[in-house]
């Protein structure tokens, strides 16, 4: 017997479109600052960088892509060594859990006081 599996189709109205924010093979925005989501981009960045400090550097979420309203599809990535391998599948690329700190580039929100996260990245964007 078979099994399917079916997701919900995606609607956007005329104001949205899908995008992807983060890849999930890197750590910062995959938009440019003139485009369409650049600041939720900005905004789920540093929330990657909340993750990584809160799981003391094991998990964060990537692969961020969507519309303003409804994020869909992402990947959980682990670090290699998190017991299981690639417990959440062929996109955990474990090692971009351990280039997180180098590659990550904090944000105005990483950088807020009231946070007192730790900068990471070797390129400061003043975003």
């Amino acid at each position: 017997s078979a099994v399917y599996l079916l997701e919900e189709r995606i609607l956007f109205n005329d104001k949205e479109e899908f995008t992807k924010f983060i890849h999930n093979m890197d750590c910062v925005p995959s938009l440019d600052e003139d485009e369409y989501g650049y600041d939720l981009a900005v905004f789920l960045a540093f929330m990657q960088h909340l993750q990584y400090v809160q799981t003391k550097g094991l998990v964060f979420i990537s692969d961020y892509q969507g519309s303003l309203t409804l994020l869909t599809d992402p990947q959980i990535l682990t670090h290699p060594c998190v017991e299981g391998g690639d417990v959440f599948g062929d996109g955990n690329i474990e090692g971009m859990v351990n280039e997180f700190e180098r590659k990550h580039s904090c944000n105005h929100y990483c950088r807020w006081p009231g946070f007192g996260l730790q900068p990471f990245g070797s390129l400061e964007k003043d975003n």
